[in-house]
């Protein structure tokens, strides 16, 4: 758990947040995905996953039709060497020690209680980042309006508590690589959530998107023979 703490949560949580300050959300979010690629490669060699040709070429389908939703974001993103580069580097890195420590999870959490694995990790998370931001950002002032601790307990409870104990269980009904298959399926429903509560007319390129995410999930999950 302490493992699990610090490259599942530690890691990947520092390095994303300060990775999305630089970058477009579009840009964050193809980034993220990569944490697929990564789980594949870790699982092939550390939990007997074998990555089959279908398997494969579902998977960069999926890709394809993330890349073809925020193609808008991504062709307007003024992509430098400098701090929007750090910054995509940041979310690649915390997709790489977020997939490994899926893997992991996979293949030796099995028998811990998901609730307390997740209760344990997030303690250590807590303590690493709270010590780190008071060493690097100490002097920076902090407004904690209502809207900004609204926004804390739905990231600190839906998002991530809820949403890791969900993850721990998935674990025990499928393999790694299909359980990291929902960073795909999140940009679906948050856009068919902004259709349905804000009004936001997809383009047609979200379309194609949607198509070619779930045909790749689809032979993703299919069995083979």
């Amino acid at each position: 758990m302490i493992f699990l703490g610090i490259f599942q949560l530690t890691i990947p949580y520092g390095l994303v947040f300060w990775g999305e300050q630089y970058i477009s959300s579009g840009l964050a979010a193809v980034l993220f995905a990569t944490l697929t690629f990564f789980v594949v490669i870790f699982a092939h060699f550390l939990a007997n996953e074998r990555l089959t040709e279908v398997r494969a070429i579902g998977i960069v389908a999926s890709f394809a039709g993330l890349i073809a939703i925020f193609w808008r974001d991504l062709a307007i993103q003024n992509f430098v060497i400098g701090t929007s580069f750090l910054g995509s580097i940041a979310v690649v890195g915390s997709t790489a020690s977020a997939a490994l420590a899926n893997v992991v999870a996979k293949r030796y959490a099995n028998k811990i209680d998901p609730p307390v694995n997740v209760l344990v990790q997030s303690a250590i998370c807590t303590l690493a980042l709270c010590a780190l931001g008071f060493l690097t950002e100490s002097s920076v002032p902090t407004h904690f309006t209502l809207l900004a601790v609204g926004m804390i307990l739905y990231l600190g409870i839906i998002g991530s508590a809820l949403a890791f104990v969900g993850l721990y269980w998935l674990f025990t009904q499928t393999t790694a690589t299909n359980t990291s298959l929902v960073n795909f399926l999140t940009p679906i429903l948050a856009l068919l959530l902004g259709w349905l509560v804000l009004g936001e007319v997809p383009d047609p390129s979200v379309g194609v998107g949607t198509v070619l995410i779930l045909a790749g999930v689809y032979l993703t999950l299919k069995p083979s023979g």
